[in-house]
């Protein structure tokens, strides 16, 4: 069984005037590329985690076009919550309503073949910064303000909750469950550089031997391939589907 990662596909089946296609050439008609990527790639009993940014739409309903959409791609998937994720319903409705191929992490953990899948969005934070990695449009209004007073201590606020979410979903996991530990955010949880942080060290003490996340859009071309790394044991990869040509990353095998 092969661990793929495809995260940020920001789909928009269900919201049709939403397309990706203003953000660049490279957006042009992207599912069609992630589609035929995935198609060569992931077969029936392999996984493939999205970890959020997966749809433009603003309630479940519209949502489930996309997730429908996903989950007749072939093999079994995993998905997270993104910050563009507001469709994101209540667990016991992604139970109910969720294409049988897709799973959810939510303060939980999920257990496929041998990968044990566990984590939280996590939210931008001032412990650590990836603004030096993004080729940043001023023209398209881009360049994010820098937070101060109120609008950073909500953010500090919002991330100390993510750390929260993220020891209830370890904490979910059995003592004694055997299995390869992944975890998934959505935002970077240390910076491209590796610097440790509250977020990564609880990776760490949660025996996670890969992390994925996306969220990161415009990586500088001289960083293809190059941002992030193993830190500690742990090996931290951006999938974002604009960073990895739309095509699912090969993560590990079992």
């Amino acid at each position: 069984m092969k661990l793929f990662a495809l995260s940020d596909p920001h789909l928009s089946f269900g919201v049709p005037g939403k397309s990706m296609d203003r953000f660049g050439e490279e957006w042009v008609k992207h599912p069609d590329k992630i589609k035929a990527h995935w198609e060569r790639l992931v077969g029936p009993e392999d996984v493939v985690a999205v970890p959020g940014d997966i749809s433009w739409a603003k309630k479940f309903e519209a949502a489930m076009a996309d997730l429908d959409w996903i989950g007749g791609l072939p093999g079994k998937k995993i998905i997270l919550r993104g910050n563009h994720d507001i469709w994101w319903p209540s667990p016991s409705l992604l139970e109910r309503e969720l294409h049988p191929s897709i799973s959810f992490i939510q303060n939980n953990h999920v257990k496929i073949g041998p990968f044990v899948f566990f984590g939280s969005r996590m939210w931008d934070t001032q412990e650590y910064s990836v603004f030096d990695l993004i080729e940043w449009d001023a023209k398209k209004g881009a360049i994010p303000g820098v937070k101060s007073g109120g609008d950073l201590a909500e953010q500090e606020r919002i991330y100390d909750r993510e750390l929260m979410r993220l020891k209830l979903s370890v904490d979910s996991i059995p003592a004694g469950t055997a299995g390869i530990r992944i975890g998934l955010s959505h935002y970077p949880p240390l910076d491209h550089l590796l610097k440790p942080s509250r977020a990564s060290n609880l990776y760490a003490q949660a025996d996670a031997e890969h992390v994925l996340f996306g969220h990161l859009h415009s990586v500088k071309k001289e960083m293809a391939g190059r941002a992030f790394g193993n830190l500690a044991g742990v090996e931290y990869h951006l999938a974002s589907c604009d960073y990895l040509d739309y095509t699912p990353k090969l993560i590990c095998e079992a």
